[in-house]
């Protein structure tokens, strides 16, 4: 580039303004304009001379035959009447206009090269523009609706005029929210990638370039300086380029433009990256100042962006996708951005629906190399090959903030090395997931992660946006270790120490700037984290106190005006995570606080659809709140369960049928379904159960026949053969069936449902043979399978029963029996037939421990209890157990069923 560039930005915008002026004017403003810097004058006036020793040699030049702006008022351009001046550029000016011919009304806007110096040169990119636009036709895009030529012999474009504000205008003054302006963005990117698709690149996309109208959607304007993928390199721009004029806006510039390298649309992905950082930041990823030819290759070509930050309306981090997302698109080397406009577009989407998203993959490798080129004497080959166990990245950075110069090289490294530090971490997730047998080098890698945060605590002290840094760090690095909820290095302690650091860190910084959302944020994350993995401990009660902790930081940022529906969604997570832990029977066992924190959970989750209806993770979560609510009450209140049971299949059905058609959603439809079975059962409506079970267990088995191998789905067939046998065992009970006819058929059913799950039970011990769930279940399935038949027969093998029995007692033995396997040996031994089996006296000695596990919270094991009392022949004790049972229910409507376990403690709490 020549000395002429050397000063751009400010050269275009005198430039721009004294072209428009009369001569007599143009020199006095010019002086006006650059003051005492000769230099600038210099290459404006160098400029001018250029362009007019064009014209004369052209013959192009005229006698101010191009009118002012003040003139323009009511003049015809062909069909149409101009109203006024909408805007200017470097070669034209845009005019409000309308159809003054009588044929019809019609706002337009009138393109006109606006110059009293009309070069061919601007002739000639004013036509490229119109003939651009002649073959794009999308909504998204400014229409073209008319062209000519002025009676002055000037070309002239009559394009859909688009009353809206610039697309960041248009965010700030509306408080547009980080989905929408996702939403919005995506619209922007359709419209840039249908140009592309018609071989034409923009070149200069930027917010002023973007209007949205008032309805919210976005409209493409501004193709003057845009050009055809197939053109030749030596077309307009070139000439334009030869004379200083470069033709894009540098905040907004490639690498690539920059250095007048080609341009291809990868130079448009690039602008759509600045584009997204001041949508989500409100600020540009660079600064510049003297706008300099040297300025603009140190910063744009060489200097790393700026880490974003959210915008405060935010009320939250925007998180490691966001972050990749711009980061992809912001990359130097054009190879190296997204393919297509298209592709980062389809990343955008898969955050909005909270999916793994393309930038977080395969970019450890472009970070390492980058760091190589600096620090080349530093790292080895070996160094590398470490790296390349884990491949991938996500780019936290922390972004130093030394303003001096003199330091810049030290800066990056500092910066690379962080970024590379919270790479290696960040990527461990997929190498658990994705890389067999590599336990132990994930293992020493996190080793290694966490000696370099401990180290760098000691720089964060006292930086705010470090700090906050680093706890995110520990927060994500404790996940790793051991969230139960996330597979994991299965190191709880180590997760414990990392997130006990994370809110050590956030802690102090929460409480100095109790407004500072970020601060809050990042607290309650950890404090989640934290809750979640004590959880898996044993240690219940400092989990709730962290996931409590959590929600009271969630809570000041939910009342925050603009939330998010994602903030929205992360509080009602913890909400969830809490009601999980209060409602089990082994650990509080409180249902009444399990349901309350539920339906927190559902009106935060109702909340965040109400900002943005299309949010499918949470309908898809409600499904499974609903669920929970029915669960927790399915003993006590099955009515009630009931009730949820069909809300959560409602809201399912409800789902776009791409949604319904999930794995997942597939799986927790067939679980609905059985579970709506149970509730009816507890309830004595057994024909109604049974045929919920038949449906249930051909959608489990369909699902095990499309994927043989997965385990899961056989687990699910087992699981609803085991309710339907339960079902049909009540429905054979003299004490809740009184018809005799009915219990035989129940019986007879019982004895096929047994089998089948005799046989599945073995599938699976064939798989994981080690599983004592599955032994113990096909221990009990046998003596209950010897049970039905000698009621239906009269006779049984006793040997095998026997031995099933013996098996029994051995899997009831020692500290580590679930409630779940004493549940299945109490009832078996309670009721094994012929009744020489049955051995009450051990039968009570489990109950009692079943009712110790669930902390006498659980309504089900005092029944076992009151039954095995009364086997044993402690009726007084069996009554006793049952009342305390029976406190444990509401109380009956009048209109209510009895339910199974009212029934039953009534009976056993009844004197005798």
């Amino acid at each position: 580039m020549n000395e002429a560039t050397k000063h751009f930005r400010r050269v275009q915008e005198v430039f721009d303004e004294v072209i428009a002026l009369p001569d007599d004017r143009r020199d006095t403003r010019l002086d006006e304009l650059c003051g005492s810097d000769t230099e600038l004058l210099a290459d404006v006036r160098s400029l001018l001379a250029a362009m007019v020793e064009e014209m004369e040699a052209s013959g192009s030049l005229r006698e101010s035959s191009a009118a002012r702006p003040q003139d323009l008022a009511q003049r015809r351009i062909g069909p149409y009447e101009i109203e006024s001046l909408l805007g200017r550029g470097g070669m034209g000016a845009v005019y409000l206009a309308h159809r003054a011919d009588g044929q019809y009304n019609k706002k337009v806007a009138i393109k006109l090269i606006d110059l009293p110096l009309a070069t061919n040169l601007f002739r000639e990119r004013f036509r490229n523009e119109r003939q651009i636009l002649a073959g794009l036709d999308h909504p998204s895009i400014a229409r073209m609706l008319d062209g000519g030529v002025s009676p002055d012999g000037d070309p002239y474009l009559v394009m859909e005029y688009v009353q809206g504000k610039p697309i960041h205008t248009f965010c700030t003054s509306a408080g547009i929210g980080l989905r929408d302006r996702l939403k919005l963005f995506q619209g922007v990117c359709e419209a840039v990638q249908f140009a592309h698709q018609n071989l034409v690149v923009h070149r200069d996309l930027k917010p002023d370039n973007i209007l949205v109208d008032s309805e919210g959607k976005p409209h493409l304007l501004d193709f003057g300086t845009a050009k055809l993928i197939s053109a030749s390199e030596a077309d307009v721009k070139s000439a334009f380029t030869r004379e200083g004029f470069l033709s894009f806006t540098p905040q907004y510039a490639s690498p690539e433009q920059v250095l007048g390298k080609p341009i291809t649309t990868a130079s448009d992905t690039y602008s759509l990256g600045v584009l997204l950082y001041v949508l989500l930041s409100n600020t540009l990823p660079y600064e510049l100042n003297e706008f300099s030819t040297d300025e603009m290759i140190r910063v744009i070509c060489e200097q790393a962006p700026r880490r974003i930050a959210a915008a405060p309306e935010f009320h939250a981090p925007l998180g490691g996708d966001l972050e990749a997302i711009v980061a992809k698109a912001l990359r130097k080397e054009p190879e190296t951005r997204y393919r297509t406009v298209q592709e980062m577009q389809l990343d955008v989407q898969a955050y909005l629906e909270s999916r793994p998203v393309s930038a977080r993959q395969g970019t450890i490798r472009y970070k390492a190399t980058k760091l190589i080129r600096r620090n080349r004497l530093s790292f080895s080959i070996a160094a590398l090959l470490t790296l390349s166990l884990i491949g991938g990245s996500i780019a936290i950075g922390w972004q130093a903030r030394i303003a001096n110069r003199q330091r810049r090289i030290a800066e990056a490294r500092s910066t690379d090395l962080r970024e590379l530090s919270k790479s290696l971490l960040s990527e461990l997730d997929d190498a658990i997931k994705q890389i067999p047998g590599s336990t132990s080098a994930q293992q020493l890698l996190v080793t290694r992660v966490l000696e370099h945060l401990d180290r760098m605590s000691n720089d964060a002290r006292g930086d705010r946006i470090a700090e906050l840094d680093l706890a995110d760090a520990y927060t994500q690095l404790g996940k790793l270790q051991g969230d139960a909820y996330e597979q994991n290095l299965g190191d709880k302690p180590g997760a414990v120490k990392s997130l006990d650091k994370a809110v050590a860190i956030a802690t102090p910084l929460a409480k100095a700037s109790p407004r500072d959302t970020v601060a809050l944020t990042t607290l309650a994350r950890a404090l989640d984290a934290r809750g979640e993995v004590l959880s898996q401990t044993d240690d219940n009660t400092g989990a709730a106190d962290s996931l409590r902790a959590s929600i009271d930081s969630y809570k000041q940022l939910i009342d925050l005006p603009g939330v998010t529906p994602d903030l929205l969604f992360e509080a009602a997570d913890v909400y969830d995570i809490l009601g999980d832990l209060l409602g089990q029977d082994t650990g509080f066992g409180d249902a009444a606080g399990a349901l309350d924190n539920y339906r927190k959970t559902i009106a935060i989750n109702t909340r965040a659809l109400a900002i943005d209806p299309n949010f499918m993770k949470v309908k898809r979560g409600l499904v499974t709140m609903q669920m929970k609510l029915g669960n927790v009450q399915l003993e006590t209140d099955p009515q009630a369960a009931l009730l949820d049971f069909r809300g959560a299949l409602s809201a399912d059905d409800a789902l776009p049928k791409k949604e319904k058609e999930r794995l997942n959603m597939l799986r927790l439809h067939a679980l609905l379904v059985r579970k709506e079975g149970d509730a009816l059962s507890q309830l004595g409506r057994y024909k109604d159960a049974v045929q919920n079970f038949a449906r249930s267990r051909k959608e489990y088995q369909d699902l095990a026949a499309a994927d043989p191998k997965d385990f899961r789905a056989l687990e699910d067939v087992h699981r609803e053969l085991r309710d339907e046998a339960v079902s049909y065992e009540d429905a054979s009970d003299p004490r809740l069936v009184s018809t005799p006819a009915a219990r035989q058929r129940s019986l007879l059913e019982e004895e096929r449902v047994l089998a089948e799950e005799e046989t599945s039970l073995r599938r699976l011990l064939a798989i994981d043979p080690k599983e004592i769930r599955f032994k113990t279940a096909l221990d009990a399935a046998q003596a209950n399978l010897g049970t039905v038949r000698y009621r239906l027969h009269g006779q049984e093998s006793e040997q095998k029963m026997t031995s099933a029995l013996a098996d029994l007692k051995k899997d009831a033995v020692g500290d580590g029996a679930s409630s779940m396997i004493l549940d299945l040996v109490v009832t078996t031994f309670l009721q094994a037939e012929p009744t020489t089996l049955r051995d009450p006296s051990f039968a009570l000695t489990q109950a009692k421990r079943g009712v110790e596990l669930t902390h006498h919270k659980a309504p089900g094991w005092l029944l076992s209890l009151a039954q095995a009392y009364a086997a044993a022949g402690k009726n007084q004790e069996a009554r006793f157990a049952a009342e305390e049972g029976l406190n444990m229910l509401p109380p009956p409507t009048n209109d209510e069923a009895i339910s199974r376990m009212r029934k039953l403690l009534q009976l056993y709490s009844a004197p005798n």
